[in-house]
């Protein structure tokens, strides 16, 4: 801004210089043409030697100069206190919304724009940030609820267990059988919470990153090949076909196979779980020059699209899966493991039947 103030005020100074000077010029220049017509009239007896003064010229400079410099510092002086007034509103501006983010308020917004000047971008900075923040403590309260209504059927089952148990009072007065199942619910309810919080920490750990530290150059070919020697009969078992179209050649990429086999194991199992009888699976990979896509269709039933946006969440399980025993943490640790490979996941449908498409960057 003060450089552009700055070439405004030297430009304006000169033209205003420059046609005040030029103006008095005109009007010497016309005088000396006045006196030599009167003369060439013989309306006077000569002609002054030295027609213009130079005294009146330095004059007329300085006058000039003097007028140019007093409305290039009034209209400086004005562009100054118009920029300190909008720069201490903006100051306000995002000083409010710093109070309101601290006292709790993340939908506090500074509204700037990117293109404006500095104080606009640390504005934009701050509104990115904000926004950023907010979506995160927003799953991190979605995660807390699910967790809170997940944990809360098991916590509550084996504690009925454990006061059943309790209130007896005389073991013995139990038959062996009855007492054998309600230590069996007791146990397996204990194991889906270990199950759980087994799990979260898992994804935990692999959203925080450290895993990157075991990459390593792989063949994505040989995890699809381990993946259909492990699951093509287990799909016949269930009265389904598991089809894996594996690349000819290998393909190399930089990343954790053991995690790798997991997530694509995690999208076998899911398809083999919910989709009926008969239905068949792909599991197909395919190579460009900086990306690898690895998609899993199948043709069942598939899903609504009000599910496809909440797949991915912690411990969601949808309509068809809230009446199995699944933890609802599978798609969501595909997501960790596909994002800790600086990838992408995304749904489509097969029409009919559900599609995941994982991309990988290529590398190594």
């Amino acid at each position: 801004m003060l450089i552009i103030t700055s070439c405004v005020s030297i430009i304006l100074m000169s033209s205003i210089t420059i046609s005040y000077v030029d103006y008095h010029l005109d009007e010497l220049n016309d005088e000396i043409e006045q006196k030599i017509e009167a003369f060439m009239k013989g309306e006077a007896s000569e002609i002054d030697d030295d027609p213009i003064d130079e005294d009146d010229v330095i004059t007329i400079l300085e006058a000039g100069f003097t007028l140019s410099g007093l409305l290039v510092l009034i209209l400086s002086t004005a562009v100054i206190i118009y920029t300190t007034r909008m720069n201490q509103s903006q100051i306000e501006g995002i000083e409010k919304v710093l109070h309101d983010a601290a006292a709790g308020n993340l939908s506090a917004r500074t509204n700037e724009s990117i293109m404006e000047n500095d104080l606009s971008r640390i504005g934009y900075a701050i509104d990115e940030m904000l926004s950023q923040l907010q979506g995160a403590v927003a799953s991190m309260n979605d995660i807390s609820a699910n967790i809170a209504h997940e944990l809360k059927t098991p916590i509550t089952r084996l504690q009925h267990n454990l006061q059943s148990l309790k209130e007896t009072g005389n073991y013995q007065e139990l038959q062996k059988d009855e007492l054998n199942i309600r230590l069996s619910q007791a146990i397996n309810e204990s194991a889906r919470l270990a199950t759980i919080f087994d799990a979260l920490l898992r994804i935990s750990q692999i959203e925080s990153g450290h895993r990157r530290q075991r990459f390593a150059s792989l063949n994505i070919t040989s995890v699809l090949a381990t993946i259909a020697d492990i699951y093509t009969d287990v799909a016949e078992d269930a009265g389904l076909s598991l089809q894996v179209h594996n690349s000819n050649v290998p393909i190399y990429l930089l990343g954790d196979q053991e995690l790798l086999i997991q997530a694509l194991a995690n999208l076998i199992e899911n398809a083999l779980r919910y989709c009926p009888e008969g239905s068949q699976i792909n599991l197909s990979c395919q190579a460009f020059e900086s990306e690898l896509i690895i998609t899993v269709e199948d043709n069942g039933q598939g899903i609504s699209d009000s599910e496809k946006t909440r797949v991915f969440e912690r411990l969601y399980r949808g309509n068809k899966a809230r009446n199995d025993e699944g933890l609802g943490l599978g798609l969501s640790l595909v997501k960790a493991v596909t994002e800790l490979h600086h990838g992408h996941i995304s749904l489509f449908d097969c029409h009919p039947g559900l599609g995941i498409k994982i991309t990988l960057p290529l590398r190594g």
